[in-house]
C-alpha cells in the first residue's frame, strides 16, 4: 500500500510518499515546493492573484512528482492557516480538486497541533529527553499560525494555534535591514501580549524541554550542523549555537543570509522574525535542552493513515 500526504502550509508545500505493510511503514520520498500563499493578502484575509496562482503551481509540481513514483493507493491534502482563514480559500481547494481530484481537508488549528504532536511523536524519544521527568513544549513556526503543545511524553496536556505565523508577521512588521533595535523591541512586545495563553499555559505545566518541529528549525538545524547526521530525523540544537545564529541573523541582509551554510531560500525572507520569536519562547520557558524533529504534520497524518490500514487489516484477516 502506498500513501500520499499533501501539507498544504503558508509558505510551503510538502508532500511525503510512503509505503507501508503489516511489517511497518517506510517514508520513500519527500518533497517540497514555494507556495507563498500569504503574500499580499494574509492580512486582509484572502488569498492573492498571484499567491492563488502560486500555490496552484506549487500542488501542480507535487501531484506530479507523485504521478512520476509511480503514483498512490490513497492520498490525502490538508490545508492550514492561509486557506482557513481566507474568504477565497474554499474557492481554492475547489480549483484544486477541480484539477487534479485529490480531496483537501481544511483542518482547525487544535486538529493541525494534533497531527503535529503525532509527527514529533514518531522522530523524538520523549522517553529518552525527559528521563529525568517533566514535560515538553512542542513548537511548530508556520507561515500564517505558530501550533505550540506541551506534553508529558504519552499525552497532550496542552494545545492552541496562534495566528502569528513568519508570513503574517512579516507583513505586521516590515522592518529595515539589518533590524533594528526599536523594531525587533516593537515586534517583541506585541509576540509577548498575543501569547498571554501560551505563557499561563507555561506557568502551569512547567516544560523543561523545547522540541522545535520542522520548518524553521530543520533550517537552524541546517545552519548549525551542515550536512552532519543528515540521516536522523532528530538532533538536539546547542543553546549556545541557538543564541550564536540568532546574533548572526539580526545583524544581517537578505543577501548576507543567503550566503550562510544551510540557509534555505524559502525562509530566507522570514527567518530573523522566526528566530526572534524562538528566543521569546525560550527567555519564558527557560528549557534545560532544545531539539530539533524533521516530523511534522505530514508525518503525523501518515501515522493515522498506517493506523487505519492496520485495523482494516486485522477486520478483514
Amino acid at each position: 500500500m502506498r500513501a500520499a500526504i499533501f501539507d498544504l502550509g503558508t509558505n510551503v508545500f510538502n508532500v511525503a510518499i510512503c509505503d507501508f505493510d503489516s511489517g511497518g511503514k517506510y517514508i520513500r520520498k519527500i518533497g517540497k515546493y514555494p507556495s507563498r500563499l500569504g503574500d499580499g493578502g494574509i492580512l486582509k484575509g484572502y488569498i492573492s492573484e498571484k499567491s492563488f496562482s502560486n500555490g496552484f503551481r506549487a500542488f501542480g509540481v507535487l501531484a506530479d512528482m507523485v504521478r512520476k513514483y509511480g503514483g498512490a493507493d490513497i492520498y490525502k491534502a490538508y490545508a492550514t492557516s492561509a486557506v482557513r482563514d481566507a474568504s477565497n480559500g474554499a474557492e481554492f481547494v475547489a480549483s484544486l480538486e477541480s484539477e487534479y481530484g485529490i480531496p483537501i481537508e481544511v483542518i482547525s488549528g487544535d486538529r493541525e497541533a494534533e497531527l503535529i504532536f503525532r509527527g514529533v511523536s514518531s522522530a523524538v524519544s520523549f522517553e529518552k529527553i525527559l528521563e529525568g521527568g517533566g514535560n515538553a513544549l512542542i513548537l511548530d513556526i508556520g507561515g500564517g499560525s505558530d501550533e505550540f503543545i506541551i506534553t508529558d511524553g504519552k499525552k497532550i496536556l496542552f494545545e492552541h494555534s496562534f495566528p502569528l505565523g513568519m508570513a503574517r508577521m512579516r507583513e505586521m512588521f516590515p522592518f529595515p535591514e539589518p533590524v533594528s533595535v526599536e523594531n525587533a523591541a516593537h515586534f517583541t512586545d506585541f509576540v509577548n501580549k498575543s501569547l498571554s495563553l501560551l505563557w499561563e499555559a507555561v506557568s502551569g505545566f512547567r516544560p523543561n524541554v523545547l522540541v522545535g518541529s520542522s520548518g524553521t528549525f530543520d533550517t537552524f538545524r541546517d545552519m548549525i550542523y551542515g550536512d552532519k547526521n543528515k540521516k536522523d530525523v532528530s538532533v538536539g540544537l546547542p543553546m549556545e549555537n541557538l543564541y550564536d545564529l540568532h546574533e548572526k541573523l539580526l545583524r544581517s541582509t537578505t543577501g548576507q543570509r543567503m550566503k550562510m551554510r544551510g540557509m534555505s531560500g524559502v525562509r530566507v525572507d522570514y527567518i530573523v522574525l522566526a528566530s526572534l520569536f524562538t528566543m521569546i519562547v525560550m527567555e519564558h520557558v527557560k528549557p534545560a535542552a532544545v531539539y530539533q524533529s524533521s516530523y511534522s504534520l505530514k508525518e503525523g497524518a501518515m501515522a493515522e493513515v498506517y493506523e487505519k490500514f492496520l485495523r482494516d487489516e486485522n477486520t478483514y484477516n
